[in-house]
């Protein structure tokens, strides 16, 4: 741009110096105030242009339209365009679709996502970090980030999307604003509560965990009726698995009673894993254990090392809730009661394992009461 200009003023020198005539010299200034504005305009910063998809029943889309998207077109004003598609309407289900085709988004996607570039980002989490702290590597690094997406449609509903979206975020109060803060305390602060029954849960898991393990050592065995109660264990599982599960495909914040966040916990990036809902590879593993301990107790019924199996199943289970319990006090800062009860779930599901495991394992083959 600097060589342009001294190009501008040389140029100007020269005619000055130079017999031309008045339309000319008209000419001159014409043609230098066109380049003069070419380059103004292409030294501009570049704007990054997403298509946000929503639902009016998600829950988690109230918390982008009152916080995320507010503190977004704050921060980097008429350097991001945004647009909305609503899915439950029949163009931008059409749209949603197309979207869901050509970004491979999957079954386990639901709303709100949005689209910027080449990229689809699902969760508060992502969103927030790809068009907050990943905004200018974007827009420079990025060349399709500038351009509203391809797809079917889209080009029609632009205008009013964009109307549609502004209006929405005015019409949502602002959400209180937390501090964030790397530390626990504050975290656990957020709702002490709901996260001192989370501590209360993972005391119990631990204390459970400890004792099954002496239980394997030992070889202590289920009474009849423990033993009746592990099938109502895996149905609760599933029950629960299958709404958290549902809720996070639909997009609507779970039904959590006087304590605890769920939707907090939903929202955030621990709630997943490689894009899909917890929810889901609960329902894979409680069904899982329904179906191994069944069969355990048909390969193997005078004990053999089929038994492990489930019990293995469920000592991956109790990790995994184990982490989660763990994270929603010290990390998220907010605790979901479903998530709890599937822990607990998963916990006597562990516990009562341990015990057919080696009341199976200590009952004499009928080679061994042969050979008496």
């Amino acid at each position: 741009m600097q060589w342009f200009f001294f190009c501008v003023v040389m140029f100007s020198h020269y005619c000055k110096k130079s017999a031309m005539s008045l339309p000319f010299l008209r000419f001159r200034w014409l043609l230098a105030l066109i380049l003069a504005t070419t380059v103004a305009v292409a030294a501009l910063p570049p704007v990054v242009r997403a298509v946000v998809f929503i639902s009016p029943q998600c829950a988690l889309c109230q918390d982008l339209y009152a916080y995320l998207l507010p503190s977004l077109t704050e921060r980097y004003g008429d350097r991001l365009e945004l647009t909305q598609v609503d899915v439950t309407q029949p163009n931008g289900a059409a749209i949603y679709q197309a979207a869901v085709a050509s970004y491979g988004l999957g079954v386990w996607s639901g709303v709100p996502i949005v689209l910027v570039g080449k990229q689809a980002l699902t969760g508060l989490d992502a969103i927030a970090v790809t068009l907050g702290d990943d905004f200018e590597s974007l827009a420079t690094g990025v060349p399709s980030a500038t351009h509203w997406p391809d797809l079917p449609g889209l080009a029609t509903l632009l205008p009013e999307g964009m109307r549609a979206l502004k209006a929405q975020m005015a019409a949502i109060a602002p959400l209180p604003q937390s501090n964030p803060s790397s530390d626990w305390r504050s975290r656990f602060l957020q709702d002490p509560i709901g996260n001192s029954l989370a501590l209360f849960v993972l005391f119990i898991m631990l204390v459970a965990l400890t004792h099954t393990l002496i239980r394997l050592r030992h070889g202590a065995s289920n009474p009849q009726f423990a033993s009746a109660l592990l099938p109502l264990v895996f149905v609760i599982g599933i029950g629960i698995s299958a709404y958290t599960a549902y809720a996070a495909l639909v997009g609507v914040a779970p039904i959590c009673g006087p304590v605890g966040d769920c939707a907090a916990v939903q929202s955030s990036v621990y709630s997943r894993l490689f894009g899909i809902p917890l929810g889901i590879f609960g329902i894979m593993n409680y069904t899982g254990l329904l179906v191994s301990r069944e069969l355990a107790r048909r390969l193997s019924p005078n004990g053999g090392g089929w038994h492990w199996l489930p019990w293995a199943m469920a000592l991956g289970g109790f990790s995994f809730s184990l982490r989660l319990t763990t994270l929603e006090p010290f990390v998220i800062g907010a605790t979901c009661l479903w998530c709890l009860s599937s822990a607990l779930a998963m916990t006597a599901a562990l516990w009562l394992l341990a015990g057919e495991l080696h009341e199976a394992k200590d009952r004499p083959t009928p080679v061994s009461m042969a050979r008496k």
